[in-house]
């Protein structure tokens, strides 16, 4: 699974290099002006709206909602870019830093507080993943932060799992925010550049996640692949 995930994410890399090389076009540009035009007023009332309080507590809202309950109906990525394309990067970044640590933290000592039973199935799915995130049953701090770098892989699932463990929560957060950062740098170009889809500042993030995602999945596989065998021989 993880490698025709990594296969898809090559793919769409490619395509979105190609939609950002077509993007630069006068001919294209010029064909799309009436739609870029209606993006621009639609940018002017989101920059100008009056109570942008609101907002902010509608969106920390979404990050806790998602950490209690299991909701798919939302990705965390949507609520990164929305937040970006409501409020300027000086206040977007640390509003989604905020939230993203109140969602880190009600998952992680919901995780502790239950313990290792709840997720003790999920473990024992795989034997070798279950030694590489246990790491003696203290937790993996590289993988921890490679899971946070791989947009597919559960975040509520690995917080409650580190929680599970016991994992300091001070690095656990810390090493969260880290493993998280490049995501959230894409996530916050996106959605300041959403109401100019065709410009590079837009795409070029894009190429960037799926390429990200193409590769994190990779290793992670061939990081799972060369544990597993080397178990063996032992």
């Amino acid at each position: 699974m993880m490698h025709v995930i990594s296969a898809v994410s090559f793919i769409l890399t490619g395509v979105f290099i190609v939609l950002l090389i077509v993007s630069q076009n006068d001919v294209v540009r010029q064909s799309y002006q009436s739609y870029l035009d209606y993006l621009v007023s639609a940018e002017y009332k989101v920059a100008h709206m009056n109570d942008k309080f609101s907002v902010f507590l509608v969106i920390l809202f979404l990050y806790a909602f998602k950490a209690v309950f299991p909701v798919y109906l939302y990705p965390l990525s949507a609520v990164c870019t929305i937040t970006s394309a409501v409020f300027p990067a000086y206040f977007s970044i640390p509003i989604n830093l905020i939230g993203l640590g109140l969602l880190y933290t009600i998952k992680y000592f919901w995780g502790k507080k239950v313990g290792a039973t709840a997720v003790q199935s999920i473990l024992n799915k795989s034997e070798t993943v279950a030694y590489l995130i246990q790491r003696d049953g203290k937790g993996n701090p590289w993988l921890l932060a490679l899971f946070r770098l791989v947009p597919g892989i559960p975040i509520n699932l690995v917080s409650q799992l580190y929680g599970a463990m016991g994992f300091r929560y001070k690095y656990y957060l810390i090493l969260s925010f880290i493993g998280y950062a490049p995501l959230l740098i894409s996530y916050t170009f996106i959605g300041r550049n959403v109401f100019n889809p065709f410009s590079a500042a837009f795409l070029l993030p894009f190429v960037l996640l799926f390429l990200l995602l193409g590769t994190s999945m990779l290793a992670t596989s061939k990081i799972v692949e060369i544990q597993s065998k080397r178990r063996k021989i032992r």
